[in-house]
């Protein structure tokens, strides 16, 4: 690069971060922020509120969209570490819940609790869910 050419891009370069700029207007700052919040509210993922029955029937499509459900029902037991049976009065099924998802209050099979999972679908495989947020009682 020709020494010329550098200093021309550094000092356009300086001015860029040394200029002052011009303070936004609040009509300005206002159009900003709805369209931040309307993106904001297209890019949180929807969620359903299904029953575990509703889920197996549909959970080809709801794991290729990565739609985030809603279950209510019963924790009935505990298969291994971080693995449980969830189920309603349609089904059951296993769900996957980290030590930090769990309620802090302790739970037994007779408390309804709400669930929000991601569902996970693999073929020839049982359908499981992954749950993404605290689970709490209902």
């Amino acid at each position: 690069m020709d020494v010329r050419r550098y200093r021309q891009v550094n000092i356009s370069f300086c001015r860029l971060f040394t200029q002052k700029k011009p303070v936004p207007s609040p009509m300005k700052q206002l159009l900003f922020s709805i369209l931040l919040l309307t993106t904001v509210a297209f890019v949180i993922p929807p969620q359903e509120q299904l029953t575990v029955g509703e889920v197996l029937r549909k959970a080809r499509q709801l794991d290729r969209d990565s739609t985030t459900v809603q279950l209510i029902g019963y924790i009935s037991g505990k298969v291994s570490k971080g693995l449980y049976k969830f189920e309603d009065k349609t089904a059951e099924i296993k769900i996957y819940i980290d030590d930090n998802y769990l309620p802090a209050k302790p739970f037994d099979d007779r408390i309804q609790m709400v669930v929000y999972a991601w569902v996970q679908y693999e073929q020839n495989k049982p359908v499981t869910l992954k749950a993404n947020r605290l689970v709490t009682e209902f």
